[in-house]
């Protein structure tokens, strides 16, 4: 995989303020996935000025967007040290967090904020060196499936990344969703162990077959013992151990696991001989570990069994916290080309995702299926409480007088003449380009028809 953060005039120190630079990072693009090898994070110094054919120095391209004017917006930085955006006139507006930001007037970049002009997402960070440091390494070798521009996820997999060939045990705490396993995953990979990864969902095993689920039993050890079995730990011999939400064990349970996290010694059921495994743990959970242990009848991770596992919990970000991984996350998870309106294309960008990444993949699958071949993905393919929960301002109307629907006629004709490029079809009458598509639906005419 190139590595697109080799552009040097990526770090500029004249960019920085109070120990961090703005950088302006590069999320993804509604109708197409991004080279990877096209660079995505730009430093902001003073002032930085975006357009179809007027991209900052440090992005080393244009912008190839029809949806995106030739001077679209400016970022500038204050004699506070705040940096805001304002649009420059543009044809189909600037949008600042949900909200069109004005022509002449401008509008706050806080950490977080998305940016979308045209087809194109940007996010806005404060970041360190290290930061861009982090990023880069796992740009130029991904620790995860997918490599990350987010400035804590890469300082998160960075730590992972040099504990993995250890042998030491990892704890990964983070929101149901966040990706514990796949890091997990990643960990046992790069440790270099050839034994096997045993994934456990410690909440899925009833309190009285724990400790025969993990230590196996022997023939007789009880009334359906009519053979032995190994248990789930011993079949990690050589490889790593992956607990999933070990805080959803019982204190019972947990007390049993603890006495092997400190010897790696276990005791089958129904046996007397204590036996030794080489195993590597890794564990996950989506609770929090007290000093004082859990409450008496409530659920929670034990203290000390989260300190035999580490000095504290490695914590993995909730997507929210890194919105500008959610374009490379859109393309993995659709496994091909998948193309959405932008007003579509930003509700991923400004949804809250209390499930997570794992939420983000159930909302890709369902909304290709919905949308079917050929279709880009709109507001009306994603769930309700994704729509419903992000206003978006209504763009700008290119024209205030009223204009019928097209004919079928019409409609082929306006296709012809664009090469089926929808977008420029929706310009070219005044119309949100959903709108559009929901015609050609209607009138079964497909742009794919009448491209060159």
């Amino acid at each position: 995989m190139s590595n697109p953060h080799t552009n040097p005039r990526l770090v500029n120190p004249t960019g920085e303020h109070d120990g961090k630079a703005a950088v302006l990072i590069l999320a993804g693009h509604a109708e197409k996935p991004l080279p990877l090898d096209r660079p995505r994070i730009s430093i902001v110094v003073d002032e930085m000025e975006l357009g179809r054919d007027h991209a900052s120095d440090s992005w080393s391209t244009d912008f190839e967007d029809p949806m995106m004017s030739r001077r679209h917006a400016r970022i500038t930085r204050a004699a506070t040290g705040e940096y805001f955006v304002s649009d420059l006139g543009s044809t189909n507006g600037t949008w600042l967090d949900g909200r069109t930001v004005p022509p002449g007037a401008s509008g706050k970049l806080e950490p977080g904020s998305v940016v979308v002009m045209g087809s194109h997402v940007f996010v806005f960070r404060l970041v360190t060196q290290e930061d861009l440091a982090a990023i880069r390494e796992d740009w130029a070798c991904p620790f995860g499936p997918v490599p990350t521009l987010s400035p804590v996820l890469a300082g998160l997999v960075r730590k992972l990344s040099r504990l993995a060939p250890s042998d030491v045990d990892i704890l990964l705490a983070g929101e149901t969703g966040v990706g514990k396993e796949i890091h997990a995953e990643a960990i046992h990979r790069a440790s270099g162990r050839k034994g096997p990864f045993i994934a456990i969902n410690c909440a899925a095993i009833p309190e009285n077959l724990v400790e025969s689920e993990l230590f196996g039993f022997a023939r007789g050890a009880h009334s359906t013992a009519d053979r032995a079995k190994s248990g789930l730990i011993e079949q990690a011999e050589g490889g790593t151990l992956f607990l999933d939400e070990i805080g959803d064990m019982s204190p019972t349970a947990q007390t049993k696991l603890l006495r092997f996290l400190q010897s790696r010694e276990f005791l089958s059921l129904g046996t007397t001989r204590q036996r030794t495994l080489d195993v590597r743990v890794v564990a996950a959970t989506n609770r929090s570990a007290e000093p004082e242990g859990p409450p008496d009848g409530a659920g929670g991770l034990r203290y000390d069994l989260a300190a035999r596992l580490g000095p504290e919990p490695l914590e993995l970000p909730p997507l929210r916290e890194r919105r500008e991984d959610i374009g490379l996350l859109v393309s993995f998870f659709a496994k091909s080309r998948v193309e959405f309106v932008p007003e579509a294309y930003q509700a991923l960008f400004l949804h809250s995702w209390k499930g997570n990444v794992r939420e983000l993949e159930k909302v890709v699958t369902l909304a290709r299926v919905l949308a079917g071949d050929g279709v880009p993905i709109s507001l009306e393919h994603l769930p309700a409480p994704l729509v419903a929960g992000v206003k978006l301002d209504a763009p700008p109307a290119p024209s205030a007088a009223p204009r019928k629907r097209p004919t079928r006629e019409e409609l082929a004709t306006l296709l012809s003449r664009h090469g089926g490029d929808v977008a420029r079809m929706a310009r070219e009458i005044g119309r949100q380009r959903t709108l559009v598509w929901r015609w050609l639906r209607e009138n079964q005419l497909r742009p794919d028809d009448y491209r060159n």
